[in-house]
């Protein structure tokens, strides 16, 4: 196709269509088909360019320019000349100061395949103490060999390289200096060539062209926006078709079910069960995107004693210009430990260059430092802390240095470890720390209490209870101490409530669409993805809420309609739910507060309806229905509970007993009660449904400049804007149409919520996250009763669901911690309070 039929083809046949008698006769279903359709056909030129392939020289106006010192805001920003003469276009660089300057030009090439990379080049006063003038691939450490100081003579530069299974386009680049190796000077390219390659000459090292992993996760937006984009486009093209057969389903022709009638009970089709796997499988695919790497420093050494050393050998005299080291958890005695780096001088002499203090584990850090060694010696300055890994980086590159052993050391019996297992996981590296392969935000205190009780040590963490911990534990035994394995057990939980939602929307309204819109918006809720990816335990309490309510919802059946099961197994269920959700965080006595409320009701209606032929029958009836409450709501989750604190129990050493966990109830009580710190990014509960101060969960750090990358939790504005109105109206028609089963959601919603209004302590928006489900559903609530009355209005709530999760794919780089522009970032900042 050519190029220009296909940027604008697909463009004029939607305008095309929009104008054609044909397409205004169309159902709003047909519509919505053809616009998401044909937005799937536009969205990659959004932002797509059109790569040019390899096999000659490359032209002229397609390299564009990076400048390190420009992208910083540092002054000595270089200049860039395209000159044409005789001899051809050459590129010249002038870096009047220390910089990392090169020409960029995008390649299109093929998987697996064999690519030479060479060029012309020439230079004037380069310096010699950093990475001169060369040709390489953006994303690489390795490149030709470069050309310093100044010559008259044009040299030719090549090296090779092999690309990646899933690679189709790599970035060339021409230039002066390197990631951490700024130079100056004069550069000029010519004859700048890629080609594929058959053989490579007899000794050439074949360089791998894919980006390293800790790379690739922070890449550019376009492949992961487009990706979610089509996700999502798919998800409401298949959705359309699957609801849109309206004429064979006489059921889903009636959009507002009056709570008086006798409605048909629910009943979960194949239709049903195909929404909710193609909800689930798009929900899990975009949460396991970037969630975080597989590989962390496990294996470490704790030193026993003070002054315990260990001596490096590199290998070779290089020139440092970075230490890594990632901290391992140990007891709190050795939390603030410290550490000396020395480095040996021409003389011999180990000379002090950094300390640090181990104050994060999980996390990689590093000194900077400028020495030229041959060997690096660790001094543990005070016992009990623990190193998993170290990492030494050469100035001018990003990766560690290879061939590293022990050859002294000193240390005691009693260590845990040996030494040997800080330099055995150097794969594990990542040159930019990040959230891919360390803890951020609360992981800090939940998944390293998750580890620690896996491994029968005291765990660091108390304020909450201990099974949402214990969950993300299951993760770590099958997967491993690092970030993919102390999240995935949440990221499942936070997927799990999509299909949750679904049936909890088609139990309460009785139709599909309103059940796949409740399902849809809680999919693309800002909270519920953010939440869901971080090894925090609100998402449990969530979850084990939705359920409660979801099975005491059968206390309400409609006019004329049985019970679906025993009363009394209902309350049993649900006092279960309330026992593992109050076993992961106390939010849920909350809801416990809410359902005790409708199960009074819910008697007090059945005292009404029924006819007891005497006071000690109806007295019988709430001293039994009192009983099974006792046993549903006290006994059972107070079993529970304490089920959940066997592990605490089982500790080796002094040991624990009963008496402990009750304090420790009082501990956590104590410290909710009164915790009066200050944060930036608090809120109070009244400005949560506004999403006004999102948390900032993250930023990332050494990243390219004018880049970042962040994670910010906070609301979908196309639901919390439109929530507080249509929880009113939601109120307003369940009042006018008396509608119990309405009005037992807006008390789970008022449950949540409202307790938040008379704590003084500090408090977050992520504290709203387990009202929002039931802000939802009073958002379809009101569509479901404006459908009732204006059945056209169906095309308006597609377009409201296109917008939502049109918002979830724009704001998608500021919840996932995507590596996007700077500018990018900043057009997303709409209210002064968003600072993310």
């Amino acid at each position: 196709m050519p190029k220009y039929l296909y940027r604008y083809g697909p463009r004029l046949f939607y305008w095309a269509c929009c104008y054609s008698r044909r397409v205004e006769k169309m159902s709003g279903l047909l519509r919505a088909f053809l616009t998401t359709l044909l937005l799937l056909m536009t969205s990659p030129l959004l932002f797509a360019g059109e790569p040019q392939s390899p096999g000659g020289s490359l032209s002229a106006h397609q390299w564009t320019k990076y400048d390190w010192n420009a992208g910083s805001g540092r002054n000595g920003a270089a200049r860039f000349e395209i000159e044409r003469g005789q001899d051809g276009v050459q590129l010249q660089i002038v870096a009047s100061a220390p910089n990392d300057a090169r020409f960029v030009h995008e390649v299109a090439v093929e998987p697996q395949t064999l690519y030479r990379f060479a060029c012309r080049a020439r230079g004037e006063h380069i310096g010699s103490g950093a990475r001169g003038a060369g040709i390489s691939v953006s994303g690489i450490l390795e490149g030709s060999p470069d050309i310093k100081g100044s010559s008259t003579e044009w040299q030719t530069l090549e090296f090779y390289g092999r690309t990646g299974p899933d690679q189709h386009k790599l970035f060339v680049t021409v230039g002066i200096g390197g990631y951490g190796s700024l130079n100056s000077g004069t550069a000029r390219f010519r004859d700048v060539t890629v080609e594929k390659v058959g053989n490579p000459p007899a000794g050439i090292t074949i360089a791998s062209l894919q980006p390293p992993a800790s790379s690739a996760s922070h890449g550019g937006t376009g492949g992961a926006v487009i990706a979610a984009l089509g996700c999502f486009g798919v998800l409401l093209v298949a959705a359309g078709v699957i609801l849109g057969r309206r004429s064979q389903d006489a059921g889903e022709r009636v959009p507002d079910i009056p709570a008086t009638s006798a409605a048909p009970r629910e009943r979960l089709g194949r239709r049903d069960v195909a929404v909710m796997a193609a909800l689930t499988l798009v929900c899990l695919s975009v949460s396991l995107i970037n969630l975080g790497g597989h590989v962390a420093p496990e294996t470490g050494w704790q030193a026993a004693k003070a002054g315990e050393s260990a001596t490096i050998e590199l290998g070779r005299e290089v020139e440092l210009s970075r230490i890594y080291y990632y901290c391992g958890i140990n007891d709190r005695s050795g939390d603030g430990s410290r550490f000396t780096f020395a480095v040996r001088n021409p003389a011999g002499v180990f000379v002090d260059v950094t300390t640090f203090t181990k104050d994060n584990s999980g996390v990689w850090k590093f000194s900077e430092v400028a020495a030229r060694t041959s060997a690096v010696r660790l001094t543990a300055d005070t016992s009990g802390g623990r190193l998993n890994e170290i990492a030494l980086i050469e100035k001018g590159s990003r990766a560690p240095l290879a061939g590293l052993r022990i050859a002294r050391k000193n240390v005691s019996a009693a260590d845990q470890g040996k030494v040997e297992n800080l330099i055995d996981e150097q794969s594990s590296f990542e040159y930019a720390p990040s959230f891919t392969t360390g803890f951020y935000f609360d992981e800090i205190y939940h998944a390293r209490s998750a580890w620690e009780m896996l491994h029968r040590i005291e765990p660091y963490e108390t304020t909450h209870p201990p099974l949402g911990k214990l969950l993300i534990a299951s993760g770590i035994a099958l997967f491993g101490m690092n970030p993919f394995g102390w999240r995935i057990v949440g990221t499942l939980f936070g997927v799990a409530l999509v299909p949750l939602m679904y049936l909890f929307g088609l139990k309460l309204f009785r139709n599909r669409f309103y059940a796949f819109s409740s399902a849809f918006l809680l999919t693309v809720e800002f909270m519920r993805f953010a939440q869901s990816r971080v090894a925090v335990i609100d998402v449990y309490g969530v979850f084990f809420i939705l359920v409660m309510y979801y099975v005491i919802l059968d206390l309400f059946p409609e006019g004329g309609e049985r019970p679906r099961r025993d009363v009394n197994l209902t309350l049993l269920l649900a006092g279960v739910a309330f026992g593992i959700g109050a076993a992961c965080k106390w939010i849920a006595l909350y809801a416990g507060c809410g359902v005790a409320l409708l199960v009074v009701l819910r008697t007090a209606t059945e005292l009404r309806q029924r006819d007891f032929p005497a006071v000690w029958g109806a007295t019988g009836f709430l001293l039994r229905r009192f009983a099974v409450c006792l046993v549903a709501f006290g006994v059972v989750p107070a079993l529970i509970y304490l089920l959940a604190y066997v592990p605490y129990l089982a500790l080796p050493g002094p040991g624990h007993d009963l008496i402990d966990v009750f304090r420790l109830q009082a501990h956590m009580l104590n410290y909710h009660r009164t915790l009066q710190a200050t944060h930036p990014f608090s809120s109070p509960w009244w400005s949560w449904p506004l999403d006004l101060r999102p948390m900032w969960m993250y930023t990332g750090e050494g990243l390219p400049a004018g880049t970042v990358s962040t994670i910010a939790s906070f609301g979908n504005p196309a639901i919390f804007w439109l929530g507080m109105p249509c929880v009113v109206s939601a109120a307003f028609f369940a009042v006018k149409r008396r509608d119990p089963r309405m009005g037992a959601v807006l008390a789970a919603l008022l449950f949540q919520y409202l307790p938040w209004v008379g704590i003084n302590r500090l408090a977050f928006i992520y504290h709203f996250f387990s009202t929002i489900p039931f802000m939802i559903l009073c958002i379809v609530a009101t569509v479901r009763s404006l459908e009732a009355g204006h059945p056209r209005f169906r095309a308006a709530t597609w377009g409201y669901l296109g917008i939502a999760a049109g918002l979830f794919i724009i704001f998608y780089p500021v919840l996932s911690g995507l590596q996007v522009p700077q500018a990018y970032v900043a057009a997303l900042r709409w209210l002064p309070t968003w600072l993310f």
